[in-house]
């Protein structure tokens, strides 16, 4: 079922207030509240997980809402993430109001410019800061760059639910950072689900390329290493380069590859962007269904590819269930639960046999991959 949210967008005081959609496809739930933006807010079964590595530009959103108009008991999150553009943390977003409204909570949301907007997004942080908000739940572009705006926010007591893309906890202790809990997927335990994916669809001995995205990135690291421990000694890694998250990058690599070396079987990718880029180099050369292409991300454009007959499967992970989750601990540590300090997001290996019925539900898990609140 199609849901659509209506984003009124803080722009500038003399743009005023400007009506944008972000629209999403859910296997059930109702209608979301619509959502209005204030000037000081100025994306076969493994229970395996990871971390988004994806890329995208967005117009920073700052909005607001509460199911039924108000907040229960004036509890309020703040949601601090990657750009909303990238369908993957659009996703997280719409699933972080899915929570909220059942929880009738207040949610406030403001999003980076794009994945490398560090100060951008450390702004916008700042910002709320002393709006009193009872949890912040953050995304950040960097590992480091929030840390600073999150000081006055620890130092008050406040919960901080980090999610996806880890803090770096030491400097965060040095700063004097207590992070509350992390909720997010296992990059290497993704990594290696992609890996027996792969065994399954290729032949022993069959050579294999990588093509990864940005080379320090800790989750392109975790995803590669993944995969390469779940194949070693089954299938021959050749080669690895990098694609910096970027489509048209990951096909031109792509390329290359099979014009150098035709006897390539497979490709790996930890982005779901890129593994698009390299089956279109494959279609391109010929070789659908004689080179298989598995990707992490599982994003809507893979999986309708999966049920058109192109790439073979795909490990989806469910940044729509990330953000119910982060929510889920906010309300929880707001009520003063005890709750985990890590809690990782299963992750769906996606073949044409289940491929329609992940369609179907998406950004939400399919029906039998139910996954309860962790924070009860």
């Amino acid at each position: 079922m199609t849901r659509t949210h209506r984003l009124r967008t803080a722009a500038t005081a003399a743009a005023g207030i400007l009506a944008v959609s972000l629209a999403a496809c859910s296997s059930g739930g109702s209608t979301a509240a619509s959502t209005t933006a204030t000037a000081a807010a100025a994306s076969g079964t493994s229970a395996a997980a990871s971390t988004s590595a994806g890329g995208g530009t967005s117009s920073a959103a700052g909005t607001s809402s509460a199911a039924g108009g108000g907040s229960a008991g004036g509890k309020k999150v703040a949601f601090v993430i990657k750009p909303l553009d990238n369908t993957y943390f659009g996703a997280m977003a719409e699933g972080a109001q899915k929570a909220a409204d059942e929880a009738g909570v207040e949610l406030t949301v403001v999003a980076a410019e794009n994945v490398t907007d560090d100060s951008g997004q450390a702004s916008k942080l700042n910002a709320l800061v002393t709006a009193g908000y009872g949890c912040y739940v953050v995304n950040p572009t960097s590992q480091t760059n929030l840390i600073t705006g999150l000081v006055p926010v620890s130092q008050a007591g406040t919960p901080i639910v980090n999610l996806d893309l880890p803090i770096d906890l030491d400097a965060a202790k040095a700063a004097g950072v207590n992070v509350t809990t992390y909720v997010g997927t296992n990059n290497e335990t993704a990594g290696q689900a992609g890996g027996e994916a792969m065994v399954n669809l290729l032949q022993p001995n069959d050579q294999v390329a990588l093509i990864g995205g940005l080379v320090a990135d800790p989750g392109n690291i975790a995803r590669l290493a993944g995969f390469t421990k779940a194949v070693d000694g089954k299938l021959n890694v050749t080669q690895t380069v990098a694609a910096d998250f970027d489509k048209a990058k990951a096909k031109s690599a792509a390329s290359t590859i099979l014009i150098a070396n035709p006897d390539i079987k497979g490709f790996f990718t930890p982005s779901g962007d890129m593994a698009m880029g390299i089956q279109q180099a494959v279609a391109e050369a010929g070789k659908t269904g004689q080179v298989a292409v598995v990707g992490i991300d599982g994003t809507q454009e893979q999986l309708q590819d999966i049920v058109a007959g192109g790439q073979p499967a795909a490990i989806e992970q469910f940044p729509y269930l990330m953000g119910v989750q982060s929510v889920q601990a906010c309300v929880a540590a707001m009520d003063g639960k005890q709750i985990p300090e890590k809690v990782e997001t299963p992750v769906l290996t996606v073949t044409k046999d289940n491929a329609q019925a992940a369609l179907d539900a998406f950004p939400a898990p399919p029906a039998g991959f139910e996954v309860p609140n962790p924070f009860n």
